[in-house]
């Protein structure tokens, strides 16, 4: 059977040669795999396209490709509008120790994933995604349909999309975090720091300070398939509307040990809403862990459920050994909606 040829790691990318990187991942693809490596501290500035036209800084991925630096940074410095990277669905890309940012997808050519699209495999490691900005969707990363991406002690900030300001997932498409945050990211729409309608894990990471201009899920906006969390912290998000922390639609939620705390809704669901749109509405549970400190209509008038808040029709909410306290105007709504929660 045959094998594909084995990884070279070649010389370390000297400071600064965008075309010496670009060199070596055209070379990578080529030969079906390849390692890089980035000298340490070093920003690499991407001014152009790597094809004239088209959508991303770097070649697109299709081998199994592997970058490592040392707080080395890949950037865009251009008043073109690219994406930083692009992995094809037979790629794979791992970063491990980079940072990626300026990545703008927000022209024809491109308008997801301002700073990485992947419709293959992503891994991330002691890696950061930040300052990049898509008009659509995964203002930091997209995950398409079909695709994985696997965050490890990586954080994902400042980026800015229509929906999923930090994270996109589509539909049948994963995404696993271990540790790490999603923080400061913005969302016109829905989604300020995660939108999710694939398959989601998340494992001790926190999405914190996130927020949508518009609509709902402050910190994370789940539509479909599954969102699972164990641990971490859901806190200081803030909603336009409902779903502080986090809106739940047509999505199964599972909660474990997961803290929700000092988000902020500007209607319904301070820290969690559940709800639905075009389905039977979603199902969530909530075991151990705590939401607390949590407000539902700004300032606490106008707004239900502080805590949580369940929608007419929008499947069910259960508790179980969850700490529910201190959320305004209420802990949770209407009466009786959500069982295990304290009156």
């Amino acid at each position: 059977m045959a094998t594909s040829p084995p990884a070279r790691q070649a010389a370390p990318v000297p400071c600064g040669d965008v075309a010496e990187l670009i060199e070596q991942i055209n070379e990578a693809n080529t030969r079906g795999a390849g390692s890089i490596l980035l000298s340490a501290g070093c920003e690499y500035e991407l001014t152009a396209p790597a094809v004239a036209g088209g959508a991303n800084g770097l070649p697109a991925i299709t081998g199994i490709v592997t970058i490592t630096g040392t707080q080395s940074t890949i950037t865009r410095t251009s008043a073109t509008p690219f994406r930083i990277a692009e992995v094809a669905s037979q790629g794979s890309l791992t970063l491990n120790g980079i940072t990626v940012s300026g990545g703008s997808a927000t022209g024809g050519a491109g308008t997801a994933g301002g700073g990485i699209l992947t419709a293959g495999s992503l891994s991330l490691v002691g890696s950061r995604v930040s300052d990049n900005t898509a008009s659509f969707l995964g203002g930091g990363i997209a995950v398409a349909a079909g695709a994985r991406a696997h965050l490890t002690s990586s954080t994902v900030s400042d980026n800015t999309a229509g929906d999923g300001g930090g994270i996109h997932v589509a539909s049948a498409a994963q995404l696993t975090m271990d540790r790490g945050a999603v923080e400061n990211n913005t969302a016109d729409f829905t989604g300020g720091g995660l939108f999710t309608a694939g398959t989601t894990v998340l494992n001790n990471a926190d999405i914190r300070v996130n927020s949508t201009e518009t609509f709902e899920g402050g910190g994370i906006f789940a539509a479909l398939g599954s969102l699972t969390v164990y641990g971490g912290h859901v806190e200081e998000n803030e909603a336009a509307s409902s779903g502080g922390g986090i809106a739940n639609f047509d999505s199964t939620l599972q909660l474990v040990g997961t803290e929700v705390d000092k988000n902020d809704a500007g209607s319904d669901g301070g820290g969690l809403y559940q709800g639905r749109r075009n389905q039977q509405g979603g199902v969530a549970s909530l075991i151990g862990g705590q939401v607390t400190e949590n407000v539902a209509g700004g300032l606490g008038t106008g707004g239900r459920g502080g805590g949580i808040f369940r929608d007419e029709g929008g499947g069910s909410v259960t508790v179980s050994g969850t700490r529910v306290v201190l959320n305004r105007p209420d802990q949770c709504a209407p009466a009786g909606a959500v069982p295990g929660c304290p009156v």
